[in-house]
């Protein structure tokens, strides 16, 4: 319900009671507070898990991220992913596509990509969420040819495209033109059984 004062005020009233936090709560807290554009009240959050003897888990640092993320920090997000890795917290899917279309939103295709080659290394298998986020860029930077090769890539992984994927590759396609290829790609995606969006058909 994005109640997020709601929940900051409750969370007081918890404390104001005797009752304890635990790390889930107070993730829950530090989303609030990211998503209030107050990542740094968040932080002091991180501070009392520390202080507190939790160990914050991944999705404790996703949220920072994405909070980094939300107030336009990109470099910061992806400094504080790069520590999150350094101090042996291992990423997961969720992490990588937050980071991952952060920074194609703001042109960074290429480190967008360093990270997916990364996230393979890692052992972190990417999913449509991951490779629509670059298609998407890479398409709007009239970069089709890189798009339809990372879209052959995702395929040959068995990461079977969506909705999202085909409406990127052909709103790419007839920016530049090529209706031949984009039709193609129309009557593949119905012949995957994947129905077209109202944005799909107005391209």
């Amino acid at each position: 319900m994005k109640q997020y004062h709601t929940v900051i005020s409750l969370s007081r009233t918890i404390e104001s009671l005797g009752i304890s936090h635990d790390i889930y709560s107070l993730s829950i807290l530090i989303d609030c507070f990211c998503r209030l554009h107050l990542v740094n009240f968040g932080f002091s959050i991180l501070g009392k898990i520390i202080k507190f003897g939790m160990e914050p888990n991944t999705v404790t640092f996703t949220t920072f991220i994405k909070g980094l993320c939300i107030d336009g920090k990109i470099n910061g997000a992806v400094d504080f992913f790069n520590d999150m890795v350094a101090g042996g917290y291992q990423p997961d899917v969720h992490t990588y596509n937050v980071i991952v279309n952060a920074l194609c939103k703001c042109g960074k295709t290429n480190v967008a990509i360093e990270l997916l080659k990364g996230m393979v290394e890692r052992g972190c298998e990417p999913d449509v969420v991951t490779y629509n986020a670059i298609v998407d860029a890479l398409c709007k930077d009239k970069l089709v040819i890189e798009a339809l090769d990372l879209f052959s890539q995702m395929r040959n992984k068995c990461i079977s495209p969506n909705v999202v994927t085909y409406t990127c590759l052909i709103q790419g396609l007839c920016n530049l033109g090529k209706w031949n290829q984009a039709l193609a790609l129309l009557k593949e995606m119905a012949g995957q059984n994947i129905s077209p969006n109202i944005i799909t058909l107005v391209y």
